[in-house]
């Protein structure tokens, strides 16, 4: 037994996933993540750093990830998009025409975004290098001086290409036609990029030949024997209006030229009749559903997501700067602390605290600090250390172990040669998280070589996931 996992299905995905952040069911949310300020080493003693670990979607790794994490931030919908490969047009190049017989189409260049970023889709290809750089923005498909033929699909925006254009990826999107009443209230709701790629893919939609028969191939080898003059060509299926030609040489159909595209082809079959020969067939090379252009998302091959977030200052006081980070992870509903109820503040800080009663001097930041011996051992690294409330916020992983502080038992730190001594129990000596991090579901993971944090800073975090 045979079966795939369609394109479709894959886009769908990355539609959901969108869908998350966009337009979250109530109380939803997703958040990005970033831990882990000790080094990638297997010891407390050992704080160089080695190349980051290779993370495995295992429920160690991913216990531990939870573990490091000790600031999340909230994604809206100006931080996610779909994305695709991008494939610059660069002169010289040869692009790869679209082709619905294609099963590995969407890992070819069957597209390009120019240095006006715009994009288009290549629907014939004379398999040479382009030479012209298309900038028209017609409802046609369109031929340059080249002999390419391109469809114009839409322009990146501005604010897109910022947040989500990289040398690797570009942005696509596809405005929803049909929730608009008319032009009118489209131009009052969207951006003006926005709005100009609405009446793209709505002159598409309503085309005379959308989804016409832009290409009818002739497979190699099936081009039959015997013919003496050019056959009839015949096109059946569920649209109507197309016509086409046939070219013979030595005997053999070698070309069939579309004279008219018709519209509306979803099926197609092609006849080929009469000119003394037998044996020719052909096939037609149909557009996406409902024509091209008509929905960049899916004819692109949309199943990768784009996140992009700025980590921007304190955030509030749960940013935590002064220290930096190496992991980043994505985290779904996560609860705040001690409850069900899924978390959607805009930050949160997820480390504890510890609240002293006195210390001897002040803790710094990465430092070892331990409590106790032998089996009441507990060790933790310093995260951060309150100026305004004294607390000094800590995480525990593998390398620390999990042991519990107490009261009645001095805190030493391994680097400042600090002490202290944790308030009483009934004067909250620890300070509880925001979020519960072992609370939602961990949806990506990824592992960085150290990024410091500083107040003055921002880090420009950016995931492509696929789908």
């Amino acid at each position: 037994m045979t079966a795939i996992v369609t394109s479709k299905f894959r886009t769908l995905n990355a539609e959901n996933f969108k869908d998350d952040i966009n337009t979250p069911v109530s109380g939803s949310s997703v958040f990005v993540a970033i831990g882990k300020t000790d080094a990638w080493s297997y010891s407390v003693s050992d704080t160089t750093d080695t190349e980051p670990f290779t993370p495995s979607d295992t429920i160690d790794d991913l216990v531990e990830a939870r573990e490091n994490i000790f600031a999340l931030k909230k994604l809206n919908a100006a931080d996610v998009s779909h994305v695709v490969p991008r494939h610059t047009w660069t002169t010289g190049t040869s692009y790869v025409e679209w082709d619905s017989n294609d099963p590995n189409m969407f890992d070819k260049a069957f597209y390009v975004i120019t240095s006006e970023f715009k994009v288009y889709k290549v629907i014939y290809s004379p398999g040479t290098g382009s030479t012209q750089e298309p900038t028209q923005t017609l409802t046609a498909p369109t031929a340059e001086s080249d002999g390419y033929i391109w469809k114009y699909m839409y322009t990146v925006a501005v604010a897109d290409a910022e947040k989500f254009l990289t040398t690797s990826y570009m942005p696509v999107k596809t405005i929803n036609v049909e929730s608009f009443a008319d032009d009118a209230a489209a131009e009052v709701a969207l951006s003006e990029g926005d709005y100009a790629q609405y009446l793209n893919q709505k002159a598409s939609r309503d085309s005379t030949t959308a989804a016409g028969i832009e290409r009818i191939e002739v497979p190699a080898g099936s081009g039959g024997t015997g013919y003496t003059s050019a056959p009839n060509v015949y096109i059946t299926g569920s649209g109507t209006g197309a016509t086409a030609t046939a070219t013979i040489s030595g005997g053999a159909v070698t070309e069939i030229t579309v004279t008219a595209k018709g519209t509306d082809y979803s099926t197609a079959h092609i006849v080929i009749s009469g000119g003394g020969g037998s044996d020719a067939s052909a096939r037609a090379v149909l557009s996406p559903e409902n024509g091209h252009g008509t929905n960049p998302v899916k004819e692109l091959g949309g199943f990768f997501s784009a996140v992009n977030t700025l980590l921007d200052g304190t955030g509030g006081g749960d940013l935590t700067t002064g220290n930096d980070f190496r992991q980043i992870t994505l985290v779904k509903n996560p609860f705040n602390f001690g409850t069900a109820t899924i978390s959607t503040s805009a930050t949160l800080k997820a480390t504890p605290a510890l609240s002293f009663a006195s210390t001897t001097s002040s803790f710094t930041v990465d430092e070892l600090i331990t409590q106790g011996s032998g089996a009441t051992l507990a060790q933790a690294f310093v995260v951060e250390v309150d100026s305004g409330t004294g607390y000094v916020h800590y995480l525990q992983n593998s390398k620390t172990g999990y042991g519990n502080f107490v009261t009645g038992s001095t805190v030493a730190g391994a680097t400042s040669g600090a002490e202290g001594t944790p308030k009483p129990a009934s004067n909250d000596f620890l300070i509880n998280p925001e979020v519960d991090v072992h609370s939602g579901d961990v949806i990506f993971l990824e592992n960085r070589n150290p990024i410091d944090r500083t107040a003055s800073q921002i880090e420009d975090i950016k995931i492509i996931i696929e789908f």
